[in-house]
């Protein structure tokens, strides 16, 4: 349904809301996700040359159709204040899997976070290291990384700018930290 709706709007209206470039000559809108650009014309959405894995589709057309306006990084939110979404799902489904490289991401993450449109930032809980991911224009991901030790295993804890819940669905807020939790383990395994 909502992909029938990008036949009908004006991609000029939308630029500036959602932070995308909008190309006049192709009538389509440049907008990136996790360091990755795609080209949103009114038949679809393309993705290096090919049309996009329906995901990367579902999260983006939540994007462009919400109702958010401005960007808010904090307090940064877990996916439990923001929507119905089951913490230990998320947990289980994103945080957990990316703990147990949280050791080789550390000794490779100057090469790797430029990669997703990351940063380091400082830690809000004395990790190892935190980042924050400009995953969309205007909604971001704060990660927490600690290592191993003798006393703890490795953990990851991934929150939401506060403003996520206004551009995104809280199943869509899920389904782009599986998208960065999935980016995250690609670029590891290729750099």
């Amino acid at each position: 349904m909502m992909k029938k709706a990008l036949e009908h709007i004006s991609f000029p209206a939308l630029a500036d809301r959602v932070n995308a470039l909008y190309n006049e000559e192709e009538d389509a809108l440049l907008l990136a996700m996790l360091g990755q650009e795609y080209v949103i014309k009114h038949t679809g959405m393309i993705l290096r040359g090919q049309k996009a894995p329906d995901t990367h589709e579902a999260v983006l057309l939540d994007y462009l159709f919400s109702s958010g306006t401005s960007y808010c990084a904090s307090p940064w939110r877990a996916i439990g204040d923001i929507s119905k979404q089951s913490a230990a799902d998320f947990r289980k489904r994103v945080e957990l899997p990316l703990a147990q490289y949280v050791a080789e991401f550390l000794t490779r993450a100057g090469t790797i976070l430029p990669l997703f449109d990351a940063v380091q930032t400082p830690s809000m809980i004395g990790s190892d290291m935190a980042i924050t991911v400009r995953a969309l224009p205007k909604v971001s991901l704060h990660v927490e990384l600690s290592q191993e030790t003798q006393e703890f295993p490795a953990e990851v804890w991934v929150l939401f700018s506060n403003n996520a819940g206004d551009f995104l669905n809280g199943e869509n807020l899920q389904l782009l930290a599986e998208l960065f939790k999935d980016r995250f383990l690609s670029l590891l395994r290729i750099y």
